[in-house]
């Protein structure tokens, strides 16, 4: 039994959300959609169709229509409520016919039926989107009438826009709800939407969480596209010539043919004839089954004017020649959003239900040369993929072989769920003037000698438009031509794996894993011709490459303008990923050999983007943030570029990298060229030229400045440098820590996924900032930051700060689910965490009570920075220079894989597998104490281990406090070294005697007045009384072991006299063995 019917009405709300699951980008759930105003329709027009049937044109109707959004019976065809469509040929100017207007809403205007989990379908649903469409066959030049119904009025033809708007088809406005648009006669006929004005509404990514979710209120959000509430399509099909109507249109003589009556039809699995041929009429299978054709049948036809409710499989192997032709419509529209045949067409419950779940077309291929002729038909509201072939050896499904595909006219609208993608072409296949309405992978460009042209595209949320990767692959001599991407969704504010334009994704298995690549397969002679992307889109090309690569050429990718969302979201990425023994995937040099990636006449708006340019970088209109060992692998040129020699440009003293010191930076250099300009966070300075001389001074307002220095010669070509400054304010002192410590008390072991690259947990320092009203803590680390799986700039770790005014060295609990405590309480704990902003210890300032008082705003430097920032008024009753400080790093989870997101270390034999589950090793740290369990919220048997990494210990040996056998685990707090200039010079060193470790220490009076020094290390302290400038104290501290651990040394200077000035200082030293 279905749920009630929801009532569309403009007053309510509905949810949506966005979250990464199963390698596909789904969503969270989100705050209320406002629901845009659309008029009422008015009822559609009395009397009997007028329809054409000639040589010229050819329209057709459905007596059974429905002109409703809501729920309809099974006999009954959806028809528009929001537009009329008439046709008429040049060449009969006062005959005019009606041609019927489908229409899909999405869940066929049900509520969820039987789950409540995300489908892809929330945003669509709750902004009331609907998607009409009209088909007709025609020989000659025609004019085609659409009439918006909702009673809104335009007052010209340029209130309409019909896209792709390269087409240029000629406009008429006929009256105030009626356009007329000319189509002349094409062999490869026109699929055009039209769009009036009126319709048009914005959708906008609300910046909620990690990734944004999608709102029509435009309040403080984000705009990322603009597109008609209800659309409108018109398929303008070609007369088929004599040949291609003998290929496509069955008769007696091409085989046995089944003829189905309109109505019912849920008895196709034992018919004995070859060919299944629906006339015009509506068919139904109900929404608890779907034809499975015996093997004798390899042909489906959809008469024009069919409309059958269902979906079609070919299990059987034995059909040299499928054919799938016809004018009609299947529709998905009865099923449920992955329909489980398992389980009685039931929403699937699994993890997956890549075999038993509907899909409008599958078949089975063999081992031997097989055809499909995919032609004419229009796919709607596909419950899941609309499109498969697989394969089997016994019961294994292995990879398709030698299934030849030639697909012409194919349509498909209404891909209002997630995984509706677009048609994948096997070896050899070829595709043209289509149209693809898709929430996934739209052109899927997975096997050799594949040629599409002519494609037009309605892009969703979910996916790219064109994809190569998911896994290693050999692929050669691809061509896509002419393709136009209508409107996309693609709404993501933190950075995916699967999306833009052009993408090859990481391994579908684990994508923040950089570990699954194969070097012995091959991606190469890619060529895509003339993209054009109308309205906004939010990225180019992300290309993760899991195979060597060459030869890959875009020539002619227009992007109309970026969306809303900030430049690193934006970003175009190419990275080349390993296999497991760390040897990465070659590119081809595209500089010196011309065979890597080319982007040629690549332009945003009406800019070329250039390589050799001032416009191609991650923050420029380019938005190209490609890997630095990539930079010879790839170009961006145009047909219009300045040519001839580059203006010497040489920048004096400015690295990239580099950290300021003052907000204010002074740039200078030499030149020959005309003009130099410097930019910064896209302001622009020009520079005074002088005699060959430049300088300038710019201001660096955010904590990661891009600063570039352009010079332009004379003839127009220009030289540009570019920099990344940091600049944090005045540092107030510093905490070091050594590297190679990232193993808790020497035991801890990492996750084995690779997206845990080494270092990146091993913290090495703090430096504490005072930035005008605002406080930044900055946290390095030995590794990379990465961020594997689209948090606010990392992904992995979790960095604790605990700030003490070291007034008791009474042991307090840290945060709940660290497993740890320290030297006394704190008064403040800062959270560092990109993934966890909702949750209850996410990112933020807590006080003694776990009561969060302040965001945290984090900033992300990948080479291995972490920095967060909170207001200064947050911190009030604490003295930041003489404060006592804890970093620890931990490494987030989220909820429900532990207490406090904090992630788990278990003993090494649980990481190991025994008696563990499969995703302890990959994702959770090993060598602590206890086994994975499901019974407490701790999700560990044992919780007397800490769970950090790393902790910043000063002089004290952090693997004897963090030895939980020994005892609880109290960590200590540290003070930070003065910014006053070092009065010593400290060299740590490890010697070896008699097989026995000793920490050798000197620290060498560099000041002009004698002091008074201390060395303390884990293993005894010694003071030095009176040291004159110049002398070198000297201790060798016994370890009594023959090893040592990473450690600190810390200095205390005293100055003697009457007003004695101490400084405290440290210095790591690495691990060794002797």
């Amino acid at each position: 039994m279905h749920p009630a019917p929801r009532p569309r009405v403009t007053a309510t709300a509905s949810a949506a959300a966005v979250a990464l699951l199963a390698g596909l980008l789904l969503a969270p759930p989100s705050a209320a959609i406002p629901r845009p105003t659309t008029p009422d329709p008015t009822p559609v027009a009395a009397g009997e169709p007028h329809i054409a049937d000639s040589a010229e044109l050819r329209t057709w109707w459905h007596d059974d229509a429905a002109p409703t959004t809501d729920p309809i019976d099974d006999g009954q065809v959806r028809q528009s409520a929001f537009y009329d469509a008439r046709v008429t040929a040049s060449s009969d100017p006062d005959s005019s016919y009606d041609s019927f207007v489908y229409m899909s809403v999405p869940r066929s205007g049900n509520d969820k039926i039987g789950y409540t989990e995300e489908d892809g379908a929330e945003f669509s649903s709750a902004a009331d989107l609907t998607m009409s469409w009209s088909s007709f066959e025609y020989s000659t030049d025609v004019w085609v009438e659409v009439t918006l119904r909702t009673g809104q009025t335009i007052t010209s033809a340029d209130q309409v826009t019909v896209r792709p708007t390269d087409l240029g088809l000629e406009k008429e406005l006929v009256d105030a709800s009626t356009i007329r648009v000319k189509v002349p006669f094409s062999e490869d006929g026109y699929r055009f939407s039209v769009e009036f004005d009126p319709q048009l509404i914005t959708a906008y990514n609300d910046m909620s969480g990690a990734s944004g979710v999608l709102t029509t209120d435009p309040d403080g959000n984000r705009a990322i596209s603009t597109e008609p509430q209800n659309s409108m399509l018109v398929f303008a099909n070609p007369k088929l010539s004599p040949a291609e109507e003998e290929r496509t249109v069955p008769t007696e003589a091409s085989g046995s043919v089944h003829r189905p009556q309109p109505g019912t039809v849920d008895d196709l699995d034992t018919i004995t004839e070859e060919i299944v041929y629906f006339g015009p009429g509506t068919y139904s299978m109900g929404s608890t089954y779907h034809a499975v054709l015996p093997e004798n049948v390899r042909w489906v036809y959809l008469a024009p004017g069919a409309y059958v409710k269902g979906a079609f499989r070919f299990p059987h192997e034995t059909q040299s020649q499928f054919k799938v032709t016809g004018l009609g419509v299947l529709s998905g529209e009865q099923y449920v959003y992955e329909a489980d045949t398992s389980s009685g067409y039931q929403h699937n419950v699994n993890d997956n239900c890549h075999v038993t779940c509907v899909k409008m077309l599958q078949f089975e291929s063999s081992t031997e040369q097989q055809t499909l002729d995919l032609q004419g038909v229009t796919i709607n509201q596909p419950p899941y993929h609309s499109f498969v072939v697989y394969a089997h050896e016994g019961e294994t499904e292995v990879g398709v072989e030698n299934f030849q595909m030639n697909v012409d006219n194919y349509k498909q609208v209404g891909s209002w769920y997630w995984q509706t993608d677009g048609i994948e072409l096997y070896d050899g296949g070829r595709m043209k003037n289509t149209f693809f309405h898709a929430n996934d992978d739209v052109l899927k460009m997975y096997h050799s000698d594949v040629a599409i042209e002519n494609t037009v595209i309605w892009k969703n949320e979910n996916g790219p438009v064109v994809q190569w990767g998911w896994t290693p692959r050999d692929i050669e001599n691809v061509t896509v031509t002419n393709t136009d991407i209508i409107h996309n969704r693609m709404y993501w504010k933190d950075v995916k794996y699967n999306t833009c334009i052009f993408n090859s994704s990481s391994h579908w298995e684990d994508m923040g894993a950089t570990d699954r690549a194969d070097t012995t397969t091959a991606v190469k002679n890619m060529r895509f011709v003339d993209t054009r992307v109308e309205g906004m889109t939010n990225c180019a090309v992300r290309a993760f490459a899991l195979s060597n690569t060459q030869n890959v050429e875009i020539d002619g990718l227009h992007i109309d303008e970026w969306n809303k969302l900030d430049a690193s979201a934006q970003v175009s990425l190419l990275t080349r990923h390993a296999d497991s023994t760390g040897t990465k995937v070659t590119l081809g040099n595209e500089v010196v050999d011309g065979n890597g990636l080319l982007l040629h006449d690549y332009t945003v708006g009406t800019v070329p983007i250039l390589k050799a340019g001032d416009n191609w970088s991650s923050g420029e209109l380019g938005r190209l943030n490609f890997d630095a060992d990539t930079w010879d692998s790839w170009n961006a040129t145009s047909d219009d570029q300045a040519t001839g020699p580059a203006p010497i440009l040489n920048v004096n003293g400015l690295q990239d990298g580099q950290t300021s010191t003052s907000r204010t930076l002074p740039i200078s250099g030499t030149t020959d060229a005309k003009s130099v300009t410097i930019t910064v966070n896209g302001i622009d300075t020009p520079a005074k030229i002088s005699d060959g001389q430049f300088s300038t001074t710019v201001t660096l307002e955010e904590i990661s400045n891009r600063v570039r220095v352009t010079a332009v010669g004379d003839n127009g070509v220009i030289n540009a440098q570019r920099f990344n400054v940091l600049a944090f304010g005045t540092k107030l002192g510093s905490l070091t820590d050594p590297s190679g410590d990232d193993d808790g008390p020497g035991t801890y072991l990492y996750p084995s996924d690779a997206a845990f690259n080494p270092g990146s947990l091993d913290l090495t320092g703090l430096d504490v900032f005072e930035d005008g009203d605002t406080i930044r803590f900055a946290v390095s680390t030995a590794g990379e930051i990465r961020n594997p799986w689209g948090g606010r700039g990392m992904s992995t770790q979790r960095v604790n700060i605990y700030l003490s005014d070291r007034s008791s060295s009474t042991p307090a609990p840290l945060l709940p689910g660290t497993n740890t405590s320290a030297d006394g309480p704190w008064q403040y704990a800062l959270v560092a965490d990109g993934r966890n902003d909702t949750s209850r210890f996410g990112g933020g300032l807590y006080d003694a009570d776990l009561t969060k008082t302040a965001d945290v705003q984090l900033t992300v430097i990948p080479n291995g920075t972490i920095v967060s920032s909170v207001p200064a008024s947050a911190l009030t009753g604490l003295d930041l220079r003489t404060a006592g400080y804890q970093v620890s790093m931990f490494s987030a989870a989220e909820d429900g894989e532990g207490i406090g997101n904090v992630r788990p270390i278990y003993s090494a034999e649980c990481w190991q597998g025994s008696g563990c589950p499969a995703f302890v090793g990959p994702y959770r740290g090993g060598g602590g104490a206890g086994d994975w369990t499901d019974t407490n919220p701790e999700r560990d048997t044992d919780s007397s281990d800490s769970n950090a990494y790393d902790i910043i210990s000063g002089a004290t040996s952090q693997a004897h406090v963090m030895n939980w056998t020994t005892g609880s685990v109290v960590v200590p707090y540290v003070t930070l070294d003065s910014t006053t200039t070092l009065p010593i010079k400290i060299t740590p060193s490890i010697r070896c005697i008699a097989g026995r470790a000793f920490v050798a220490v000197r620290a060498e009076n560099t000041s002009d007045t004698p002091l008074t020094i201390t060395l303390s290390t884990p293993y005894g302290s010694k003071t030095f009384l009176d040291v004159p400038p110049g002398a070198t104290p000297y201790q060798s501290f016994a370890t009594r072991s023959t090893s040592v651990n990473a450690g600190i040394v810390t200095v205390t200077t005293t100055t003697t006299g009457d007003d004695p000035t101490t400084v405290v200082s440290h210095s790591p030293y690495s691990a060794h063995h002797c």
